[in-house]
């Protein structure tokens, strides 16, 4: 229920898809947590930018809405080899 949630940090999104919550449209924005959010805002852009080509449309459709645990958020990011 939601009183069970209440003080936490939630991720509304994550509420909506569980709780059959969409916009007036019938859509639902991604969890930023999900890979369908942080490859074609993050990833992606850096890809291109670095090789100058664009990602396959075939990629950046296709990318599944698999959910990141919170555990790589909070970790520091991994070494760079110099």
């Amino acid at each position: 229920s939601l009183m069970d949630r209440s003080g936490n940090a939630e991720v509304v999104a994550e509420l909506a898809e569980e709780m059959g919550f969409t916009e007036d449209d019938g859509s639902r924005p991604d969890s930023i947590r999900s890979l369908r959010y942080i490859l074609p805002n993050f990833v992606f852009p850096q890809m291109e930018q670095e090789s100058g080509k664009p990602v396959p449309g075939w990629i950046r459709d296709n990318v599944p809405n698999f959910l990141l645990p919170w555990s790589v958020f909070s970790s520091p990011p991994p070494e760079v080899e110099k």
